[in-house]
Parts: structure tokens; sequence; C-alpha cells
């Protein structure tokens, strides 16, 4: 007999919006799927920003619309270039022994060339090779210079841009990493990714920008969320962790640090240590820092995860040390997914479900790298007493009927 069709997404859900909403059960749609798992970002995105919203808080969001399930994805994997992301993303997946299918979403224009694409990264052929490092030296970033390439081997020059969406690098690594047991689906985006406008399916960018300037009414929550009144809250308006928050901590890393130990920052190359500490003395925020130490060749996104390297002090020799997650921690199930956990805490899994803070390696990489990431993101919330405490270990898994 057959065991359950399981389909695993890997999200953020910062906040969970309409559009989130429209995956998870188009995805069970074209599954059938028994279970839906979500394996999530916790306290750091993969944009190298905190998450604006406790993770605890997504975790709900997506148990009361679709989820069955959420673990959560390491920072030392949340919070890296999309190889890693996506590979480790995977590798829980993986690991767990029961997941049948893995979704994702995708720009509409890029599915139909998803497996030649897939084919040619995974053969890599020299021409690929060369073409890439032609146009990185032009002074293009990696991803501009990945998705050109890519454009010029499959002789189709109107993917470029497609192919350089973060969404689609995504896709793509997704789809690299995934072993034959795992069948992909992907799921074509609605709306678009960029718009900074308030609607329908508003992207998770748009509205952290409104919620973030003020403009972000109860009017629009209830048109962009499926549950707006989770974020609205008076006590949740309070609890979030703005962008600026721990700037005077980061500066303070930056100016007081040695070019030596920020070189070997993960992320770090080209001398950006030197840059980052010129640059530091003459601004006062995060955000004024990216921007000053941005160039061509490195994206916002890239500078912006090894902001948060420095405050997690992650290193290359730590990141190295840890190639694929430790453990799965479960962050929210609801009830009726008892048998899945089951299943995998008896024979299915090859990697420790954790559930019980109790339970937790405290020796490990992978909790010293995640109560890092809690502790920091507690000290930046607006809320005094989240400040308060060790949350890491003292908040249970949220848990539905």
């Amino acid at each position: 007999m057959s065991g359950p069709t399981v389909c695993a997404v890997v999200c953020e859900y910062d906040p969970f919006h309409n559009g989130h909403l429209y995956h998870l059960a188009r995805a069970r749609e074209l599954t059938g799927a028994d279970y839906m798992v979500c394996i999530m970002s916790g306290c750091i995105t993969q944009r190298g920003s905190f998450s604006r919203y406790d993770r605890h808080l997504r975790t709900k969001s997506a148990l009361l619309h679709g989820a069955d399930l959420v673990l959560e994805l390491p920072v030392r994997f949340s919070c890296a270039s999309a190889p890693e992301f996506a590979g480790g993303a995977v590798s829980i997946a993986r690991r767990l022994g029961v997941c049948t299918h893995l979704s994702f979403g995708c720009e509409p224009e890029l599915i139909p060339h998803l497996n030649r694409i897939t084919e040619l990264l995974r053969r890599e052929p020299d021409t690929f090779t060369a073409a890439f490092h032609r146009l990185l030296k032009t002074g293009l970033s990696y991803p501009a210079a990945y998705a050109q390439a890519m454009a010029v081997c499959l002789q189709e020059p109107g993917l470029n841009d497609r192919l350089s969406a973060p969404n689609a690098i995504l896709a793509l690594q997704y789809l690299c990493a995934l072993p034959e047991s795992i069948q992909p689906v992907p799921v074509a985006r609605i709306g678009q990714y960029h718009d900074r406008t308030i609607s329908a399916f508003s992207s998770a960018g748009a509205i952290r920008e409104a919620a973030g300037n003020g403009t972000f009414t109860p009017d629009l929550a209830a048109l962009s969320l499926p549950d707006p009144e989770l974020y609205l809250s008076a006590e949740q308006v309070q609890e979030i962790h703005p962008p600026n928050a721990l700037s005077e901590t980061l500066l303070y890393l930056v100016r007081t640090d040695s070019a030596e130990n920020l070189r070997r920052i993960c992320g770090m190359a080209e001398g950006l240590e030197n840059r980052f500490r010129e640059m530091a003395l003459q601004v006062a925020d995060r955000d004024t820092l990216l921007a000053s130490v941005k160039t061509r060749r490195f994206t916002h996104a890239r500078l912006s995860r090894i902001c948060a390297c420095i405050l997690l002090r992650l290193t290359k020799d730590l990141a190295a040390a840890l190639p694929e997650p430790e453990y799965a921690r479960i962050l929210g199930f609801r009830r009726r997914a008892s048998p899945l956990l089951n299943a995998v805490a008896g024979t299915a899994a090859s990697i420790p479900l954790i559930s019980r803070a109790r339970d937790l390696p405290q020796n490990s990489i992978q909790f010293l790298l995640d109560h890092r990431a809690q502790v920091l993101w507690s000290l930046g919330c607006i809320r005094p007493d989240r400040k308060l405490g060790n949350p890491d270990l003292t908040t249970p898994p949220v848990i539905l009927d």
C-alpha cells in the first residue's frame, strides 16, 4: 500500500497574503496532496532582512489557510544565496522521507522552458560557463550575468528579464536540487512581483512597504490578506521588527571589527570589507549603509545578507561546517497531520524532527545560529516585553485543530 501524497512548499510568508493562499490551494489541487508541508524561513529571510512579522504568527496564518505542518528553514540557509537556500530546503524535504512533491511559484512565461533550463544548469556546458564569466567581467551582478548566460545558451533572449527575477532563480535552483523521488510542481504566479501598489494579489514586499510607511489601512489589509485581523491587532502592531531596528548594533560591529575579521564573514568578497568599514563611518542606519556600499556588481540582496551575517557572526568557516540542516524544527501543525508526524518520527525520516525546545541540540551549529537570530529579532522588536527572556526556548509550536 502506497503512502500519502505529501507536497512541500518553501516559503517566508512575511506576511501571508492572498497569493500564498492561492499557491497552497493550487498546489494541493494539482498534486491531490493529503498533506501540505511548509518549510518556512524563521527570523531572517532570503533577502537578508529580519522578518517583519513573528515566525509563530506567520505559522498560524499558514495553518489557517492550507498548511498541515510548518517546519523552520534554519537561518544558515534562509539567509543565503539561491543555491544554498534551495539546497537547504530541499534537503529537509528529501530527508523527511515522506514528501512526494515540491511546489513553487514561477513566472508563467518561464514554465514551458523549465525543463530545458534545468538541463542546461545541470550540464553547465563550457559555452554557458564562458558566457557567464565574460558577462561578470562587464560588471554585471551574479544573478544578472547568470540570467543572461542562460538566455544566450538557450537562444531565447526574451527570457533574460524573467530569468533574473528572484522567484525564477529560486525555482531553477529547486529543480536542480530535487531528487528523482520528489516531483516538481510549478504554479504560475498571480500579480506583479515589483508592483508596489496594494491589490488583491499584492506582493509581500509591497505590503511590508505600505505597513512601514503607515499607508496599510484596514481596508487595504482586508483586500490583500486572508486574515487581516491577525496582522492589525493592537498587540501585533507592536510586535514587529522594523528594517533599521538593529542599525546601531550593525554599525558598531562594522566600525570596531578588523578588516581581517570582516573578511571572514560569509558572503564577503573582493575587498567589500574595506568598503563596509569606510561607509559605516559616514552613515547612521542600515538602509543608508546598504545604499552607500551598493555597486552594480553586488546586488542589494547580497549586501543585505552580508549585514545579517555580520550580526550573526556567521563566518565562511561556520557556514562550511553546516552543509545541510542538522534537524527539522516544528513551528506548528494541525492535529489532522498527526499520522504524518508519526510516520516521519517513526522510520521515514533521516533527519531528526524536533517539536519541544528542551530537545534542541544546544551544542549544534544550527541551534547556535538560529538562537542568535531569534535573540536579535527579539531585541529589535518594537514591543518592549518581547525584548525580555528567551522566547526561542519557551515558545511552543502552534497547534490547531
